[in-house]
């Protein structure tokens, strides 16, 4: 049990020491988090507008009458993601 203790005091005491070295810098904090906020929202309005498409791919070739509502579906969520993308 004392040497859990120990090993885990050393570890704390090592990351207080590797994290204390870092200089912070906030500004280039905030650009790479609103950079990845931007990437992310992108990556989804893509992934959703991919889906919306291919449900209209797969109800055009079961002949299903709502194939067209789901391709507008699919434009609608890839030009959302990119609007979102670019107003971040």
């Amino acid at each position: 049990m004392k040497s859990k203790k120990a090993l885990f005091f050393f570890i704390a005491f090592g990351l207080g020491v590797v994290l204390s070295a870092q200089s912070v810098d906030l500004g280039s904090a905030t650009s790479q988090i609103r950079n990845i906020a931007s990437q992310a929202a992108g990556v989804i309005g893509g992934i959703v507008g991919l889906i919306g498409i291919g449900r209209c791919a797969y109800k055009f070739s079961n002949g299903d009458p709502g194939a067209v509502t789901a391709l507008i579906e699919g434009i609608v969520g890839l030009v959302l993601g990119q609007i979102a993308a670019g107003m971040l």
